[in-house]
């Protein structure tokens, strides 16, 4: 059966109430191609750290060099992607770099088979994998957008955001039994197919995209366009600022917590797998509850709370105790940083998008991932040098400690940007109600 015809999946929709947003074919199938490429996400995010571990035998400072790899894409490639995308398909795009993900994930278990591993490879297909969500993801929001129309952009957030819940319940236990059945150079084997599938269903849409003015300028007058913008967007400006502290303290946390898990911890692959699957049940709580505290407490609060419960769940997993209780306590915190992330990210995405006109929809998506995750590499390797002078669990204790800190200076900043909102700007109160 081809991509292009999927009856089975037609029947399931007639399922959804009248309303839901899953009856448009089109972002229907872009959220079963999210959802396949985020299950086979999630397989990779335990196996490639355990690969590292377990057969390199990798340091913290190895660990952090890995994720910084990961992230680097976003520092050099974001500004001018942005301008890239603002004149390219966002479609073949999205298919393009999926395709390169998967040929970067093929050549991990393939390097076991002859013997060619080492931690440069890991390092490499890291940043062609983080280049992939660098160009490709930006173009999936862009493309979202024009799929769904900003009307209903928290609720095709939220639909993303639970697609992505739903498969990280699935894929930490199809990680955990590949992991230990065949090794975990196998497991990234799956995300490889997974890459590759969605690529195919991404694809098979049939739609037609915004035809966009091409510019005459300079790719990079464009660009600074593009960062004047940002920068002149009071929401905008702040949400960047926003980003970039909860990248720093989010991926720098990611760094240590394969390596916390098992040597200090304790925990064995399946077990891992456990904790993981409580955590995409955090992320499917906040995923769900979303509209629901949007409609009691309003968008900008939820995105600072949001916040917040991270930070309480950075804290909780730095104190978890080797023992019995090790995978429990572990999920819970887990369940924490999870769910309250996923409600800050549905916002926070869906906010600037609104405000947003479509011209510049691709500059500022890859401008705002440029200013936010190029603090990711920074993160990333502060964490994993303090950890090897320090310990993981003080350098965790701090990063939750930042965490508490940065969620209270959100809320500043975003109440501060409403109101020095630019005239004619009702939008960004709009958004933020």
């Amino acid at each position: 059966m081809s991509f292009a015809n999927l009856p089975d999946l037609t029947r399931l929709k007639l399922l959804l109430p009248a309303d839901s947003l899953l009856r448009n074919g089109n972002f229907f199938r872009m959220w079963i191609a999210s959802t396949v490429a985020v299950l086979g996400g999630s397989v990779s995010q335990l196996a490639l750290p355990l690969t590292a571990v377990q057969i390199l035998h990798a340091g913290a400072g190895q660990m952090g060099l890995m994720f910084a790899c990961g992230a680097l894409p976003f520092v050099l490639f974001s500004l001018p992607a942005g301008v890239w995308l603002d004149r390219r398909s966002k479609r073949s795009v999205i298919v393009g770099f999926n395709l390169l993900g998967c040929a970067a994930l093929a050549v991990v278990p393939l390097a076991v088979v002859f013997d060619a591993l080492s931690m440069p490879l890991l390092y490499a297909v890291d940043f062609v994998v983080g280049t992939g969500f660098c160009i490709g993801g930006s173009a999936a929001q862009v493309f979202i957008t024009q799929l769904v129309g900003r009307e209903r952009l928290v609720e095709a957030n939220s639909n993303q955001a639970t697609a992505t819940s739903i498969a990280g319940l699935i894929g930490p236990v199809v990680a955990g039994m590949l992991v230990g059945w065949l090794g975990a150079p196998t497991a990234v084997a799956l995300d490889a197919v997974a890459f590759l599938v969605s690529a195919m269903l991404v694809a098979s849409i049939r739609f037609r995209e915004v035809p966009m003015k091409l510019s005459t300028q300079p790719v990079l007058e464009d660009m600074l366009e593009g960062l004047r913008f940002v920068w002149r967007h009071p929401l905008l400006r702040a949400f960047a600022t926003m980003a970039f502290m909860t990248i720093f303290l989010f991926d720098g946390f990611m760094a240590l917590y394969v390596l916390h898990a098992t040597r200090n911890l304790h925990l064995t692959p399946s077990e891992l797998a456990a904790v993981n699957t409580l955590a995409a049940f955090g992320a499917l709580a906040g995923a769900t509850s979303v509209h629901r505290l949007n409609r009691r407490i309003g968008k900008h609060v939820v995105i600072t709370f949001g916040l917040g419960v991270t930070a309480l769940g950075f804290l909780a997993y730095s104190q978890v105790p080797p023992g019995s209780w090790a995978v429990a306590l572990a999920g819970g915190s887990m369940f924490l940083v999870n769910g309250g992330l996923t409600a800050y990210t549905v916002n926070y995405l869906a906010m600037r998008q609104m405000v947003t006109p479509d011209v510049m929809l691709g500059r500022m998506t890859t401008t705002m991932r440029f200013l936010s995750v190029s603090a990711a590499p920074v993160g990333s390797s502060i964490s994993g040098y303090c950890a090897d002078r320090y310990g993981i669990a003080v350098v965790l204790v701090g990063l939750g400690i930042g965490g508490i800190a940065a969620s209270l200076l959100s809320r500043w900043l975003i109440a501060r940007a409403v109101l020095a909102k630019l005239p004619g700007e009702a939008e960004v109160a709009e958004a933020t109600a």
